[in-house]
């Protein structure tokens, strides 16, 4: 018999096997869903790939056919009962060991990060480490800076009135943000927010960077290939991805002068920044490389640059659609501020019920990322009891499971109408009991490093511009101006893909607005 005739035949009793492994032998075989999705990635590459970011729409259509508990590929499990988070996402204090699963992880070429770290012990180290910088006590010291900032944002407002121009607010805000990790990160701030159009450089790369994930799990190899040629050929084969890999790159040129001792800015700051402690810190020697603390940083600046900046956009689109909502906000607001230039401390906006409740629902509609985020229980096996019908199902050891916040959001038996923007849900005397329901944040042992950060950074933003500006339906006296949407509506804040971020309508320039006297 020919070699070649050999040689296909042990290839298709070998794919044959490992489509009967799949179907029938796997250790999830078990578990409900389709026999496709079970048998290859290429079913979740048709909806994310092919399709654009949908897999996540079709693993809710999923559950409806299947119920709660799903298989959706060869490997991996998802859970759409918002009630079985707590298990999955399980805090430290449990004794459960939480792994991530490295299939994500490896997507985003950031690998040495704590973002990226699978492994659960490896993870708690390098966590411990840097959540020392995002406690809330750590964060209450950047009131300063944070305030600055938050006045020349305020002063950028004031020159748009002037001159008229539209405002892209997802530029606007994302300088923000930015100018204020650059300067906790690095002692280095690059004055974003002075320049004509609020440089959306960082931000664009940043978010391809991030969207990028739903293709680069399936070719994780693309990210070393783009990094290995020279930039003018990077330039050319993607413009936006080589510009994320030049934003990597001027991130470890500047891991590496801290260090090597040729940066002494944090000299002139009052509060301690990130990095420079880090490196002066008892770590190992090897968790102080400067290529493990550059992905930390990348990390840090990327998700410190856009998920508060989008939150605080979705919620400046409320406000201005809905007028009845900026009154409730503003006559607290103005109760709590008689003097608009006061500077009022952040526990006294922090006890603000209706500024808390705007800023869940932004929360909650943002999202935080908008796929799901599988966990590993290395050593034992999970049990998830069907609330329905009794049914237990036994997840084995080393078996990926996800959740999804944009599912989980959207649970119209949590939050009715959930697609409305409706501060008042969370005035009820049963709001206290949706709390764990948000999960933005995610929730657990790796819970989001940034969540005291930005909190402080809305409290401060959004009191402080909506104690000074109105809308064309709403405003105040004394309000120094007004805000208008300008060619913005429902579609450019609502999500229609998933690309680890939430995305809006294809060619959504964001949310713009025009400010007027």
């Amino acid at each position: 018999m020919p070699v070649l005739l050999l040689a296909a035949l042990a290839i298709g009793a070998y794919t044959l096997y490992g489509a009967f492994w799949r179907l029938y032998l796997s250790p999830i075989a078990h578990i409900p869903g389709p026999k496709l999705a079970a048998l290859t990635l290429w079913y979740e590459f048709y909806y994310d790939v092919i399709l654009g970011g949908q897999y996540t729409f079709k693993i809710i259509e999923l559950h409806k056919q299947y119920g709660p508990i799903i298989r959706i590929s060869p490997w991996e499990l998802h859970v759409g009962d918002p009630d079985f988070y707590g298990v999955l996402y399980a805090t430290s204090a449990s004794g459960q060991r939480r792994h991530k699963y490295n299939w994500f992880t490896e997507s985003f070429g950031l690998d040495n990060s704590v973002f990226a770290t699978w492994d659960h012990d490896t993870h708690k180290m390098r966590r411990g480490a840097l959540g020392v910088y995002f406690s809330m006590q750590s964060v209450r010291r950047l009131d300063g800076l944070i305030r600055e900032r938050v006045t020349m944002l305020l002063k950028r407002f004031s020159e748009f009135k002037d001159n008229g121009d539209v405002m892209m607010m997802s530029w606007a805000f994302a300088a923000f943000t930015n100018d204020v990790v650059m300067t906790y990160s690095f002692a280095r701030c690059d004055h974003r927010l002075e320049a004509p159009d609020f440089d959306p450089s960082y931000r664009d790369a940043s978010f391809f960077g991030s969207t990028a994930e739903n293709f680069m799990k399936h070719a994780p190899w693309i990210n070393n290939l783009m990094q290995s040629i020279p930039d003018s050929m990077a330039r050319l084969a993607h413009p936006a991805m080589a510009a994320f890999i030049e934003q990597k790159r001027n991130t470890l040129k500047q891991i590496a002068a801290i260090h090597d001792g040729q940066d002494g800015q944090k000299d002139s700051l009052s509060h301690p920044t990130i990095f420079h402690s880090i490196l002066d810190s008892k770590l190992p020697p090897e968790e102080k490389s400067v290529t493990r603390l550059s992905d930390d940083a990348q990390v840090l600046m990327m998700a410190g640059t856009l998920t508060t900046a989008w939150t605080l956009e979705v919620i400046m689109f409320w406000l201005i659609m809905r007028p009845e909502i900026l009154r409730k906000l503003k006559d607290e607001l103005k109760a709590a501020i008689p003097d608009k230039d006061a500077v009022v401390p952040l526990p006294t906006l922090e006890a603000l019920p209706y500024l808390n409740a705007v800023m869940k629902e932004g929360v909650r509609l943002t999202y935080g990322v908008s796929c799901r985020l599988a966990r590993v229980d290395p050593d034992n096996e999970m049990v998830y009891t069907d609330p329905a019908t009794g049914k237990d199902w036994v997840i084995p050891p080393n078996t990926p499971v996800g959740m999804t916040s944009v599912q989980i959001h959207h649970t119209e038996s949590i939050f009715p109408d959930s697609k409305r923007f409706y501060p008042e849900r969370w005035l009820t005397p049963e709001a206290r009991s949706l709390e764990k329901y948000i999960v933005s944040f995610t929730a657990g042992s790796r819970q989001c490093l940034g969540i005291y950060l930005a909190h402080a950074e809305m409290y401060l933003v959004l009191s402080a511009i909506w104690r000074r500006w109105g809308s064309t339906g709403y405003r105040d006296e004394d309000d120094e101006g007004v805000f208008e949407l300008y060619k913005t509506g429902l579609r450019d804040v609502e999500i229609e893909a998933d690309a680890f971020l939430p995305l809006q309508q294809k060619g959504t320039q964001g949310i713009r607005v025009r400010a007027f006297k």
